[in-house]
């Protein structure tokens, strides 16, 4: 290869090379950028909520723990317990934000995974189950990671409306080292 081809693709790869240093920057931006302005803050208002669980110590709010090395602020909620935070206003164009996961710490041992759900109560006492998702990283690698949502709240607009975050033991009601956490809990605005 010629001198001025060798740096011709030299040039070339520093090119491609900066674009999707770019890209991946940009793409990590949008991912931030998917909510806008936090409107309610599930973990600060933890003085507010309303506890029902087998255990106490199965409840925590500020526990943190790391997924693949992405550690979070959660709200511990080892199964089988229901937390419920009432009379939140819900603004037009809100979302619910969250993650789940279960602590790495307890991939190694017994259990059956953990059920997520999401119910809402509206004003009329009516009950919506708007989320549930089962999670067994023990025995599904692909759960080995945090799960990050953003439900849209628009049916639910200018009501006062209440949450309950609910965990329950898998398909065998096995709840041992059901290690669970709610992250990032927060009803946000989407971004325009």
């Amino acid at each position: 290869m010629s001198k001025g081809r060798k740096l011709w693709a030299i040039q070339m790869f520093c090119v491609v090379a900066a674009l999707s240093i770019f890209a991946a920057g940009c793409s990590e931006e949008k991912k931030k950028d998917a909510i806008g302005q936090k409107v309610y803050d599930f973990l600060a208002q933890a003085e507010n909520a309303q506890i029902n669980t087998i255990n106490p110590a199965f409840v925590k709010f500020g526990e943190e723990f790391a997924i693949n090395d992405d550690k979070r602020t959660i709200l511990f909620e080892h199964p089988i317990s229901q937390i419920l935070f009432s009379g939140i206003a819900i603004p037009a164009n809100a979302v619910l934000h969250f993650g789940i996961g279960i602590n790495q710490t307890a991939w190694d041992k017994s259990g059956d995974g953990v059920t997520f759900e999401v119910t809402v109560v509206d004003q009329k006492s009516d009950r919506y189950l708007i989320f549930s998702e089962y999670i067994d990283p023990k025995r599904n690698s692909q759960d080995k990671k945090w799960f990050d949502y953003n439900l849209d709240l628009k049916a639910f607009a200018g009501q006062k409306v209440s949450f309950v975050f609910s965990t329950s033991a898998g398909p065998r009601n096995n709840n041992a080292y059901d290690w669970a956490g709610w992250s990032d809990l927060q009803i946000a605005l989407k971004s325009p």
